[in-house]
């Protein structure tokens, strides 16, 4: 199993594109039994935008169930049962006696499984990500657990790849200054308040607010929710800014 891991490394680091990602990514499922597949971000379309990854190969109406939520359908409860779980979420259950999940769940996953056309399905949060993404399987027979661990490997670093093919190229005037990296960084980790900053760096309220505002334009946020996903996005969440001065977008 472990040799598989690496033969996949090996040849994911070789690709160039997300498509190229998604292909081998079906050639090892596959290989290893599994008939279908989907790996996704969690979170809205729009704050995401190239941190939205999706690579599947599941038929379009069960990508389209996936995020019906997005579009005020059905609640897609997999993203929160998969974030809340320490291992595999199997669907159907392996124990129904104890399955938590509430009616509406159960019919919503039931329903995934028929779209998708196979008889067994299992999901699994990424763990090793920053931002909450999960790993879907289906198969037409339950999947032992070292092969559920070996392709949950395989599509975390996956997932990665991907991140990594559609990271933004930035210009000086898309980097945040070092000042307005802090005070942002402030705010998306430590949730603290232009009070706080304020406080603690010894300036004025208005500085510290007028700063975050001038970090999510450069970032194009309209929220502090999308200015954390723009700072994931562009790999400056835990960069620190740059040192000259502030140029215009």
């Amino acid at each position: 199993m472990s040799s598989k891991y690496w033969a996949f490394v090996e040849a994911c680091d070789q690709t160039q594109t997300a498509r190229s990602v998604k292909d081998l990514l079906d050639l090892t499922f596959r290989d290893l039994g599994v008939s279908g597949f989907a790996i996704a971000t969690h979170g809205r379309i729009e704050d995401q935008r190239s941190l939205g990854v999706l690579v599947h190969s599941w038929p379009t109406p069960a990508i389209d169930w996936l995020f019906a939520y997005e579009r005020g359908a059905s609640f897609n409860p997999m993203f929160a049962a998969v974030e809340q779980s320490s291992g595999p979420l199997y669907w159907p259950p392996v124990h129904s006696r104890r399955d938590q999940r509430k009616k509406p769940q159960k019919q919503w996953f039931d329903q995934l499984r028929e779209l998708v056309g196979q008889r067994e399905g299992v999901s699994q949060a990424l763990r090793s990500v920053i931002v909450g993404a999960s790993c879907s399987l289906t198969s037409s027979e339950r999947l032992d657990p070292d092969r559920i661990r070996l392709c949950m490997r395989i599509g975390n670093y996956a997932y990665q790849q991907v991140l990594e093919l559609q990271k933004p190229k930035l210009s000086d005037a898309e980097q945040l200054t070092a000042r307005e990296h802090e005070f942002l960084y402030r705010a998306t980790v430590f949730g603290e308040r232009p009070a706080d900053v304020a406080s603690q760096l010894d300036v004025k309220i208005s500085t510290v607010r007028t700063l975050r505002q001038k970090a999510s334009v450069r970032l194009d946020a309209g929220s502090q929710e999308q200015a954390a996903w723009r700072m994931l996005e562009t790999g400056q969440l835990f960069r620190a800014g740059r040192r000259t001065r502030p140029r215009g977008r």
